[in-house]
């Protein structure tokens, strides 16, 4: 049997039970009360039962109208569902993240977060600015971007509203095979910068907050992987993450403990005020907890 129901004489059927006058139905439906009834008397016929039994109060359901109120109820409920859900959809299309993040952080931890994120949130515009640390926090605080996700050894200083630790890793120190501090499980900052250190800005922002002008260090490169490729060549030693040392690991190169309480490397993702408490935010930022939590820890 093939039955063509149009969900508005649904609707005026279910209206008509719920109200239990046909006339009232149509009023609550906006139709003239003659229209209403010809609807349902088509429905009726459609069918091939009948629906309601007519009296002079009005009308009550028979028990195939009990049967179709209580499919239409739920049929009903479904298409406000499915409305309510396209609503939400397209109001995300609208939605745009602007998220400031250093290099350091961007290969192991944003990349893959980011691809979790547009999984999940295909409608929302994300918007990625690959930045130093320091323009990170500058960017997050003069409200350039949403959200901002930067490394910092200590506490980060920043004024964000929303600040989170996502996690940290000890940094070592790496030295090439034939170094002086060779032998030595563990070296401290100083002697690092006595033999020559090839710092990254964040090693020599550390170098200034030790009292000492930053012409001493012999290098001052952006990333960590170049100083990891000078160090390979010979040219000192440097400063990175334990876990980025582990991946660069090889014959010419050293891993050691850098004898130093600070020497703790932390990832925080700071949230603008303006965007604390959004959903869209909160949802990138349990993505990058996520993306965390399954990172090696060495």
């Amino acid at each position: 049997m093939h039955w063509q129901v149009d969900f508005f004489s649904l609707r005026l059927f279910l209206s008509a039970v719920e109200e239990h006058q046909i006339g009232r139905a149509a009023a609550r439906e906006h139709i003239a009360p003659s229209t209403a009834t010809k609807r349902i008397q088509a429905l009726e016929a459609m069918i091939g039962v009948p629906l309601l039994d007519r009296n002079r109060t009005g009308v009550v359901p028979t028990e195939a109208g009990t049967i179709l109120a209580r499919y239409t109820r739920k049929m009903l409920g479904d298409i406000e569902d499915l409305r309510s859900e396209m609503t939400a959809l397209t109001a995300q299309v609208k939605d745009r993240l602007v998220v400031a993040a250093a290099h350091s952080v961007i290969i192991d931890l944003l990349a893959p977060a980011v691809r979790m994120f547009i999984n999940e949130c295909p409608f929302v515009e994300l918007s990625l600015r690959e930045v130093d640390n320091s323009e990170v926090v500058r960017q997050i605080e003069a409200g350039d971007c949403d959200l901002g996700v930067f490394a910092s050894v200590g506490e980060p200083e920043c004024g964000a509203a929303g600040m989170e630790l996502l996690g940290s890793e000890p940094l070592v120190a790496v030295l090439p095979r034939e170094h002086r501090l060779a032998d030595r499980s563990s070296v401290g900052f100083d002697e690092l910068v006595a033999e020559g250190l090839i710092a990254t800005h964040t090693t020599a922002a550390i170098y200034r907050a030790h009292g000492a002008g930053s012409g001493a260090l012999r290098h001052v490169v952006r990333t960590g992987e170049v100083a990891l490729g000078m160090v390979r060549a010979g040219l000192g030693s440097t400063i990175v993450p334990r876990r980025m040392a582990g991946q660069a690991a090889d014959s010419e190169m050293l891993v050691r403990t850098l004898d130093e309480d600070w020497a703790v490397r932390r990832i925080n993702v700071a949230t603008a005020t303006r965007m604390v408490g959004n959903p869209v935010a909160e949802a990138f930022v349990a993505c990058l907890i996520t993306q965390m939590s399954q990172m090696p820890t060495e």
